[in-house]
């Protein structure tokens, strides 16, 4: 379970540049994936990512991403220690036709199909190429695993569930809307229950969907693109988490909530009944509402926490907290 996101086979900025006829500053780079400036990745010396204005630029020159498509407009803003590729169009379809370009070039990684031992698989489970299953998995009835999916050992995933399709991300290619192909994956720990009739999106740009060991999930879910999801947590029914949200350890989401694209869901959190989360919360928060709104604190066994003079104790298990700045910890 080693495996951290997917590469594409290099190439350079400067190949880049002669093949769409544009022009490149700075100096030429060595390019293995693609990404947006909220992509996770080990590797953004080596990412591409566009900009389209100057309050980006500025967000940009704070990341360590190795390059980055522009519009030709801002060629005097750019400083001089980056590399950048000056576009005539918008940077961002620019970007995609780059992006579609290595598609069609077979550039992207995929990983070498493995099965694990004592599995049960049902007849009619389709597992296509670039697929790992760990050891005592049940797959069940009609469920797909798409390419560049990972299971570790002992998972569970039930009926009519569809692991790393592809996520819904609409952008203009060769003139025309398409949903962008994804070339991540689904990286499953072990010990992780998943429900049936649940939609888990691959990573988009060679990062991998997450789900960390020992969280279970219930029927009806959808998880998008790039979501990355903590140990121990409890997904329940009619959940949707939108793309590259991040959602810690031991948190419950109850029936039927939302959470929006690129937040961070704090450890112990309880999300409760049709909430819709807007904004990131803290550690050990207690939301309500839609949109969601904090309404208390948590602690991890689930027992509510009431706060004097900045302190509570858990009367379930006796775990001494302090609250400082809105925010729960743990006296040691």
């Amino acid at each position: 379970m080693s495996q951290r996101e997917l590469l594409m086979s290099p190439i350079l900025l400067s190949e880049i540049a002669e093949l769409f006829h544009w022009e490149f500053c700075g100096s030429d780079k060595e390019i293995l994936k693609f990404g947006n400036l909220n992509s996770p990745t080990e590797y953004a010396e080596k990412q591409i990512t566009y900009i389209n204005s100057i309050k980006l630029l500025e967000r940009y020159k704070s990341t360590t991403i190795g390059a980055c498509v522009v519009h030709n407009s801002l060629k005097n803003s750019l400083p001089n220690d980056r590399s950048f590729l000056l576009v005539d169009l918008e940077p961002e379809v620019a970007f995609y036709e780059i992006f579609n370009f290595c598609l069609q070039k077979n550039k992207f990684a995929k990983i070498e199909s493995n099965m694990g031992e004592n599995c049960i698989i049902a007849d009619n489970a389709t597992i296509h190429d670039s697929v790992i299953i760990g050891d005592n998995c049940i797959i069940m009835d009609n469920v797909v695993l798409m390419p560049n999916t990972i299971l570790g050992n002992n998972v569970v995933v039930k009926p009519n569930s569809v692991i790393g399709s592809d996520g819904f991300q609409v952008k203009i290619i060769d003139g025309k809307r398409k949903v962008v192909p994804h070339v991540g994956g689904v990286l499953i720990s072990d010990n992780v229950e998943i429900g049936a009739s649940v939609c888990i999106d691959k990573g988009l740009f060679g990062e991998f969907t997450k789900i960390n060991k020992n969280t279970k999930i219930d029927n009806h879910v959808h998880l998008a693109h790039s979501v990355s999801i903590g140990e121990d947590c409890i997904i329940t029914a009619g959940t949707i988490i939108a793309g590259y949200t991040v959602v810690g350890d031991s948190v419950w989401i109850a029936p039927n909530s939302t959470i929006n694209q690129v937040l961070s869901i704090g450890s112990n959190s309880f999300i409760c009944s049709g909430t819709v989360v807007t904004a990131s919360i803290s550690n050990n928060v207690q939301i309500l509402g839609a949109p969601g709104r904090v309404i208390g604190w948590v602690c991890k066994c689930r027992s509510k926490l009431i706060f004097e003079n900045g302190h509570a104790r858990c009367n379930s298990c006796n775990i001494d907290y302090k609250l400082e700045n809105k925010e729960v910890l743990v006296v040691s």
